[in-house]
């Protein structure tokens, strides 16, 4: 017996034994990860044998950028230098572009992640943890090189008084480590970059979905690393960034209080068709090429903070989740406040208890119904 689903997709391929994934998303107006996964059902239960369809593989989307162990150690007192202070220590996993990914496989979508990482136990330790959500089949283990690290040391008060990062290993997200994996980026549905990746690598990305007409989400990591990004964007979908990215990739000092909605024209001035503008927890403010006007979302207020780290990433993957389930770029933005809304109140950088029907459930609690 076939579902309604599989009945459709069945009927649309054998019209048409070689259309792709995408025109078969677009006709019935389901996600392409669906359609992908009624394909692997239809093979499973032998309808497509012998198809010239066959060949399409599931496109997931793709994540590219850093992972590491983080590591936090609070201080029992005030910091003294040059001497053994006793502290607390915590271990847990992050970096940006896995983050991301683990949101998007505890909402149950296909999401593979592309990386490096070194032959060692933070490697270990990140792959246990991550790999029931999320394909780590594309990481790159590179010999003589350790997995990204980042120790932070903290007063009483919760406060950072040092950092310290260890991401050197991220050199080796090149163009050219690109190019390896270009026959399966180009399959993809979507893909998502931190900007842990150098400026010719973005690059590449760009020109990727540019051609290939796949939906490019750019995730900053921090002001420093704005330099990882061209001065033109066309082919970029989306962009996420703060006001302190904003003004770091502009130019402008951090005292000039430039308005939002001057930051958001000039993003839009780079080619690229939506940007988002975080301000903390006061305000986003949304621009596209297709409206002139700006729209201003207030984050919802949550009434138990617990750790806003891991928040952004939060952020962007529900909105990536909204993307993959076609909903409007309203709608689309609810997903994404919603999720940030549920990971503050969790201790954990990606909430454990995370699942599509509990971001839906919330959604729908917070903005109303689609």
């Amino acid at each position: 017996m076939l579902n309604k689903n599989e009945q459709e997709v069945l009927a649309l391929i054998q019209k048409d034994p070689f259309i792709s994934q995408k025109e078969i998303a677009q006709a019935l107006h389901i996600p392409r990860s669906t359609v992908a996964s009624v394909i692997s059902s239809l093979i499973a239960k032998n309808q497509l044998q012998g198809r010239a369809y066959v060949i399409n593989a599931p496109t997931p989307t793709y994540v590219i950028g850093g992972m590491n162990i983080d590591r936090k150690f609070n201080l029992e007192g005030k910091l003294i230098p040059k001497t053994s202070n006793p502290v607390t220590s915590s271990t847990s996993i992050g970096g940006v572009g896995r983050n991301i990914a683990e949101n998007l496989g505890r909402l149950d979508q296909a999401v593979t992640l592309l990386s490096v990482a070194g032959y060692d136990n933070a490697y270990d330790i990140i792959k246990e943890y991550t790999a029931p959500y999320v394909n780590l089949s594309q990481v790159t283990q590179l010999l003589h090189e350790t997995t990204s690290s980042y120790s932070a040391v903290l007063d009483h008060h919760g406060e950072m008084l040092l950092a310290l990062a260890d991401m050197d290993i991220c050199r080796h997200m090149t163009k050219e480590w690109i190019n390896q994996h270009h026959s399966q980026l180009v399959q993809a549905e979507s893909l998502v970059v931190d900007l842990n990746i150098n400026l010719e690598a973005v690059q590449a990305i760009i020109d990727i979905a540019r051609h290939h007409d796949i939906n490019l989400v750019i995730v900053p990591v921090s002001a420093p690393k704005m330099t990882h990004l061209p001065d033109q964007l066309d082919g970029v979908n989306w962009i996420i960034v703060n006001r302190d990215e904003s003004e770091t990739y502009f130019g402008y000092e951090s005292s000039t209080h430039i308005k939002p909605t001057t930051l958001v024209q000039n993003w839009l001035k780079t080619g690229v068709k939506h940007v988002i503008l975080t301000c903390g927890k006061d305000a986003l403010y949304l621009g596209s090429h297709d409206t002139a006007e700006i729209t201003k979302f207030t984050p919802p207020t949550a009434s138990h903070i617990k750790d806003v780290t891991g928040a952004g990433d939060a952020f962007t993957a529900g909105l990536i989740y909204g993307i993959l389930q076609n909903c409007s770029t309203e709608q689309s933005i609810h997903y994404a406040l919603a999720n940030a809304y549920l990971t503050i109140q969790s201790t954990d950088t990606v909430r454990n208890d995370l699942s599509s029907t509990l971001l839906d459930n919330t959604t729908t609690k917070l903005f109303g119904g689609n």
